[in-house]
Parts: C-alpha cells; structure tokens; sequence
C-alpha cells in the first residue's frame, strides 16, 4: 500500500510541482511559468501552422531567452557578489547542466534515430557546436550560461542599484547593436542571431523588479494600472501581431499599412524586448490584474512546468504525425497531446531526479529557496 502511494506521488509530480516553486527570495512568482507555458503553446501553433499562428513561434522562442535572464539574475540580484565565489560558481554551473542537458541528450538521441543520422549528427548538437533546426535555440542557451557569470562578475562592484541598471541598460543596447558579431551556425547552413541581447533585457527586467524605488512608483495607483494595463495589451498583441492578423485584420481595417508588413519578434525584436518587460514585469508586481491571474491559470503553469521537454520534443513528433495527414489545428492538437505524455514521463523520469541531485546555493536561509528542483525526486 505505501509502496502504491509512492508510486502515486511520483506519477503526479507534474501537477504538484508547479505550486511548490518559489524564488530563492520565497516570493511566489506562479506567474513566470504560465508565461513559460504560453510561449511554449505558441512555438507549437506556429510549426503546426495552426490559428493562423505561423511565423509567431518567434514570440514564444523569444520570450524563453527572455524569461531565462530573468530567473538566472532573480538570486543574485540584491547580492550579485556572491557569484563571484568558487562553491557558489560551481553550483550555477552544476545546476544549469543538470538542467538542460539530460534531457537534451535524449531529445538529441532520438532525433539522431528518427532521422537516421550518424555519430558526428549527435556530437555536434550534444556539443552545442551547431543546432539542427529548431535546437539552434538550445545552442543560445548554453552560450549565455557561459557569459553569464562574466555579466554578474561585471555588475558585482558597482556601487548601488541604479549603476548595475545603468550597466546593463548599456550591455543591452550594446548587444542589439552588435547583435550580428557572433551567431549560431545551424546544420542547415543558415546562421542564427545570438540573441545576447534578449537575455541581458531578462536580466534588467529582473533587477527593476528587485528595485525598491521603482517598486515604490509601481505601488501607486496611475503607474500600477499603466503597468498592469501594458501587461494585458502584450498578451494580446502576441496573438493579434501574427502574420495572418496583419494580411486579415490590420491591413483591411488600415489600408495604408505596407502589404509586406511583418510585426513579429524576428522582424521588430527590439519592440518586442519592451513589451515582454511590461509582460513580465506587470505579471509578476500585479498578480490580482487581468495579466497576472492569466498567467497564474494552473494549466499554463503545468505547461510551462513540462515546457523544455515539450519544446524538445514536439518537433519529431510533429514530423511522425504528418505523415497521418494531420493538418494545422488537428495537427496543433495531435502534437500537443502527444507531447503532452512524451514530456510528462521526460519530466519525472529524467529531469526531475537530475533536479534533485542540484546543489543548493550557498547562504540560502532554510525554507526560502523553494524551487522544484531542490525536492529530492520521489522512489519507490
């Protein structure tokens, strides 16, 4: 009997964990993993070319590079300078590996399979030396964890809040401006962007939320509805900026608009930048507005729970099921429900025993870092 109810705890993970997290602060921002949720909902409508949603998978791709700037900074971002620490450098780089790479390697071992690829097709990948297809965005990932650390290191002696915003107010721009010195070569021969510059945006989104000044601004009323507000037309511009938005919607409503006109992240990157911090932001300051509730629904926070194995896996799936015949919105929910298992048992299988093996950080009070991967996975 006790051995079954261990079984039970370990199967249900997936709907549990989610309302167990919290930042190492022991705030509980519910909402960062229904937006992690949303943008992994997005990337899959757009492969499958279903709600007229082609081409918005740039959102969603986006927003994680965003959205893992944000997190990464979230410990370090009253006491950067115990990053600059070697137990405490160890534990972020153990952490991050833990993180993306187990299940990175399978996702990579079947696609090897299913494509019927040799071993130099999964070393390059594994090795982060080149992305095949969707998995360049893998790739990006992996070169921010590196440069991370150097970024903190940077910020640690300045002197006060407002210099670190300032410092990467600059970094950012500077990024953006340079945006095309380095890029991630894919297997195709194409070559994409490193999108530095959207993770170093997370990282100012988060030292502005941790900013007791700004947080006093944002506790008025004017500010708060304004921010709020901003938070609620982004969620709906992610929807309404879409290729097939612009040709049915805006242009016949505003003819003067550019027939080639494209609003979505690969075209105006650095709109987007902005709207994902009043997003991200007003979601997490405001989680009683129309934005935040949203955010917290728990099925947007399951799915972004279980995000990274269904980012890593829908695509093959996607290519399995094709050849079924399945089309746009029937193909969007074929690949969502079958992703939808293949990530839940990724999840408890794979990458929460390897989230349980993470060290933990050095200095944390007991009780406040409450992240799920600080749970040891469940036996039986």
């Amino acid at each position: 009997m006790f051995r079954a109810v261990r079984v039970g705890k370990f199967l249900k993970a997936p709907l549990v964990d989610p309302d167990r997290k919290r930042s190492t602060h022991g705030d509980s921002l519910l909402g960062l993993d229904g937006i992690r949720g949303l943008a992994a909902l997005i990337v899959m409508a757009s492969h499958t070319g279903a709600f007229g949603m082609g081409g918005q998978g740039s959102l969603g791709v986006l927003l994680f590079f965003f959205l893992s700037g944000f997190v990464l900074t979230l410990p370090y971002a009253d006491e950067p300078r115990r990053l600059v620490n070697g137990a405490e450098l160890f534990r972020f780089a153990a952490s991050r590996v833990l993180r993306i790479l187990p299940i990175y390697l399978v996702a990579v071992g079947v696609l090897t399979w299913q494509l019927e690829r040799g071993t130099d097709f999964f070393l390059v990948n594994a090795l982060f030396l080149k992305g095949w297809s969707y998995l360049w965005s893998v790739a990006e990932e992996a070169r921010f964890y590196l440069l991370f650390p150097l970024v903190i290191a940077i910020a640690a002696p300045l002197p006060g809040r407002f210099p670190k915003i300032l410092y990467l107010c600059v970094l950012t721009w500077l990024a953006y401006r340079y945006r095309n010195i380095h890029q991630v070569d894919m297997l195709d021969g194409r070559h994409a962007s490193f999108y530095f510059w959207m993770f170093t945006g997370g990282m100012l989104t988060c030292l502005l939320y941790r900013w007791p000044a700004l947080a006093r601004i944002a506790e008025k009323r004017r500010p708060a509805a304004l921010l709020g507000g901003g938070a609620l037309v982004t969620l709906v511009l992610m929807f309404l900026s879409s290729n097939h938005m612009v040709q049915q919607f805006w242009q016949p409503l505003i003819p003067s608009l550019p027939n080639n006109l494209v609003l979505n992240g690969w075209a105006r990157p650095g709109t987007w930048i902005f709207l994902f911090f009043l997003l991200v932001y007003g979601a997490t300051n405001y989680p009683g507005s129309w934005a935040g509730r949203f955010t917290q629904l728990s099925f947007l926070r399951h799915m972004g729970l279980l995000s990274y194995s269904l980012y890593l896996f829908h695509f093959p799936i996607m290519a399995e099921l094709q050849k079924y015949g399945f089309k746009e919105e029937g193909l969007f929910v074929a690949v969502l429900a079958a992703s939808w298992v293949v990530a839940w048992f990724a999840y408890i299988l794979v990458e929460r025993p390897f989230l349980g093996i993470k060290p933990r950080r050095t200095g944390a009070r007991p009780g406040a870092e409450r992240e799920v991967g600080d749970f040891p996975a469940p036996r039986f």
